[in-house]
């Protein structure tokens, strides 16, 4: 193995712990050190043995195993924008609901205890 290859490996594996770290979200906490674990073991594999990587790119029609790998990180960038779209589309509505709510519970206080104003001499002008 190169020093290359190992500083790849070191790479991927870090990722990965990252992905299963630092990621919020316990819904999804499972599936994602699913696929944090699978990413890694792939990618590992396709380091140790790029032969293999041409090998599958093959069976799907695919004449070398980096025009795969690169079809595979596009597709895999098209789906994490969705996704961020998506997460950043129910964030702004939860933030717009959190609003509303809050303007609402403001009147309502308003309401119940309406501020007091003191009169001036002077009908707020200044001296």
């Amino acid at each position: 193995m190169i020093f290359f290859q190992f500083l790849l490996i070191l790479g991927v594996i870090i990722t990965a712990l990252l992905v299963v770290r630092f990621l919020p979200g316990d819904r999804s906490l499972a599936l994602k050190r699913i696929l944090a674990l699978l990413f890694a073991v792939g990618a590992i594999l396709a380091i140790i043995f790029p032969d293999a990587l041409t090998a599958i790119a093959n069976l799907f029609g695919v004449g070398r195993g980096v025009d795969f790998l690169l079809y595979l990180f596009v597709i895999a960038g098209l789906l994490f924008a969705a996704t961020t779209v998506r997460a950043k589309a129910r964030s702004d509505s939860k933030v717009t609901q959190l609003a509303r709510a809050f303007a609402l519970m403001e009147a309502r206080l308003t309401e119940q205890h309406p501020p007091t104003h003191q009169s001036s001499d002077n009908h707020g002008e200044s001296v």
